[in-house]
């Protein structure tokens, strides 16, 4: 989980919760967005990582020997629950964006996240449909992680 997991008791599943939970508050209230920008770069940045490593949310190998050379790795240890909050985005995803591709459908959240976040940086404000959808999204997310 990026920057969110600052310690190794860390649970994804609350830290992601919280994210979207603000990303939502921003979505249906712009006014709010300035105070939430650590939140809404945090929650693009788990899209991001969500969309481009293939392994997030993987679980770890089963426990190797004390020993092993196989335990000196340069991959990051898995925290808490991250395996949950991929479920809980898979299953959001399907469900605000249905007919749309997984790449396409996290870009069209993200892009709503950039607008929300630095309106005076977006050349051109997302659709009304495509805020609805993200709304959709955040709501599905915050409902799977909660029921996770």
């Amino acid at each position: 989980m990026p920057i969110m997991a600052a310690q190794s008791r860390s649970d994804a599943r609350g830290n992601a919760q919280l994210l979207a939970s603000m990303a939502l508050a921003s979505i249906n209230d712009p006014a709010v967005a300035g105070q939430h920008s650590t939140e809404l770069s945090n929650a693009y940045r788990l899209l991001e990582a969500y969309r481009t490593d293939a392994s997030f949310g993987l679980e770890a190998p089963a426990e190797q020997a004390p020993n092993s050379l196989a335990r000196l790795s340069l991959r990051r240890p898995i925290e808490r629950h991250v395996g949950d909050v991929r479920s809980a985005i898979e299953r959001a995803l399907v469900a605000a964006f249905a007919t749309l591709a997984r790449e396409d459908a996290i870009k069209t959240v993200e892009s709503v996240l950039r607008a929300v976040a630095y309106p005076q940086s977006v050349q051109s404000a997302p659709s009304q449909q495509d805020r609805d959808r993200a709304i959709a999204f955040f709501e599905q997310l915050v409902h799977q992680l909660q029921n996770s």
